[in-house]
């Protein structure tokens, strides 16, 4: 049996069709975990009620947004297991944004622009949490 179909798939939170399309295809050409991509916090809350994913990948271009939807996965209000491992995406990090992820469990923090060698390093991450 492959990885793939091994592992469930990591949920990728990724408001730029560019960006989500090319981690997609390199998970996919890598034979790494299928990486299902979304572009809202309000299609990624549906997709983590109705099933587990092995990883979360976020991006925080709507910060507030997104620290209420991890808050939630944190405390159990979806499908996916509440201890789920999480990445996230950002063109920056400040101080208070570095204690709110280090309190949300997050596992790797992705400064955009990151290069593609960076998010194969965190789906395999994620994959093997």
């Amino acid at each position: 049996m492959s990885s793939v179909s091994v592992h469930p798939p990591i949920l990728l939170l990724e408001p730029s069709s560019l960006t989500a399309s090319i981690i997609v295809s390199t998970a996919r050409q890598l034979n790494l975990p299928t990486v299902r991509q979304v572009s809202s916090v309000r299609t990624a809350q549906q997709h983590l009620l109705e099933q587990g994913f092995s990883g979360v990948i976020v991006s925080l271009d709507e910060a507030n947004e997104v620290v209420t939807l991890l808050e939630q996965v944190r405390d159990a209000r979806f499908a996916v297991d509440a201890q789920v491992p999480v990445a996230v995406t950002t063109a920056q990090v400040d101080a208070s944004t570095a204690v709110k992820m280090k309190a949300l469990q997050v596992r790797r923090v992705l400064l955009k622009p990151f290069k593609v060698r960076e998010v194969i390093a965190t789906i395999a991450l994620l994959k093997d949490t």
